[in-house]
């Protein structure tokens, strides 16, 4: 029997899908019936270090004096401890600032950072660094840890260093100042590199 062209190309046309469908179909017979493996790393998982800091206070101010009068003086140690997972850095800076009649611009101040030969006795402190050496108005300036004095590097893990504090009422301080008052909070702050 004679195909026209018309029918040659309908059939053309037909026959070309099939085989499209057909090839697929052994491509996907192909993929399911190919070897595979895995290999997986499991147990992952991210846990977070601690920074701690603790002092010997007891929930006792350093200083509670009254009283003063020009070359008054006095001296008082605390001991800071940190417990540490990385490395970080220790400043001192100060919170709640009060200052009355300008009294802290007469009040002079030196702080240092050492150790202790006996725990508790401030009698046997040795000065490794002076921190702060002018006056307690210096140290009201100082109120976060971008603007705090020292820069003590604990070791990782549990280590501890003592600050001395050392005041006196300077000679020249005048009678504005009688009946004056001031006060503040001494904070450490401890952070890890970045």
């Amino acid at each position: 029997m004679h195909i026209t062209s018309r029918h040659g190309r309908t059939a053309a046309w037909i026959a070309f899908p099939l085989a499209v469908v057909a090839s697929g179909a052994l491509i996907a017979t192909a993929s399911y019936a190919a070897f595979s493996d895995t290999t997986e790393n499991a147990g992952n998982n991210w846990r977070t270090g601690s920074v701690t800091l603790t002092d010997d206070d007891q929930d006792r101010a350093l200083f509670d004096v009254g009283n003063l009068v020009p070359g008054s003086d006095g001296s008082n140690c605390i001991t800071v401890t940190a417990n540490t997972t990385n490395p970080t850095t220790v400043k001192l800076y100060t919170a709640d600032q009060a200052d009355e009649d300008t009294l802290a611009q007469h009040l002079n101040m030196t702080v240092e950072r050492g150790s202790l030969g006996t725990a508790g006795d401030c009698d046997t402190f040795t000065p490794e660094s002076t921190v702060h050496e002018g006056t307690l108005a210096g140290l009201l300036e100082l109120d976060s840890y971008g603007e705090g004095l020292d820069d003590w590097a604990p070791t990782v893990g549990t280590a501890s260093t003592t600050y001395r504090f050392v005041y006196d009422l300077d000679t020249e301080t005048p009678n504005s100042a009688q009946s004056s008052a001031a006060g503040t909070t001494f904070v450490w702050e401890a952070q890890t590199a970045s």
